[in-house]
């Protein structure tokens, strides 16, 4: 039997701690949008509750911002470069554009619709800089209780 030396790396709960920051961050500015401007961000349907549209909607966008990092770090793995804040960023904003759009596209079974691919730009511009600057804070934490 061989050892292999275990690494000391908690990224299953890095994951979980973020999937949980992310959906209140991401609730609080779609339901923030939803209450300012009515007409361009919509929760809930005929069927669905206001509440149960930010749980679904929501839910599945962050699932979408959480799926993508193991698919970053492999990437940064591969090509032997980290990514800064900028990267990421920039990375984010395309993610946050293109899951807010797919969930959109379901907006009869997950209760969140918009008026125009515009509000997705600028929700998504909203999310990119809101998620930026929590997680770095969440990172900060992390790295000091190391």
């Amino acid at each position: 039997m061989t050892t292999k030396k275990i690494e000391n790396n908690n990224t299953g709960i890095i994951l979980v701690v973020t999937y949980i920051v992310l959906f209140v961050v991401n609730s609080i500015i779609i339901l923030l949008a939803n209450t300012f401007f009515p007409l361009l961000a919509v929760l809930g349907t005929v069927h669905i509750s206001e509440t149960w549209a930010i749980i679904h909607s929501v839910g599945a966008l962050t699932l979408i911002n959480t799926f993508a990092i193991p698919f970053v770090r492999e990437y940064e793995k591969r090509s032997n470069k980290m990514f800064g804040s900028k990267e990421w960023m920039g990375f984010y904003f395309v993610i946050n554009f293109l899951g807010i759009w797919l969930v959109t596209r379901f907006a009869d079974q997950l209760g969140f619709g918009v008026s125009s691919w515009l509000v997705i730009l600028v929700l998504a511009l909203v999310l990119d800089l809101i998620q930026g600057i929590v997680m770095m804070q969440v990172e900060n934490i992390r790295i000091k209780q190391v």
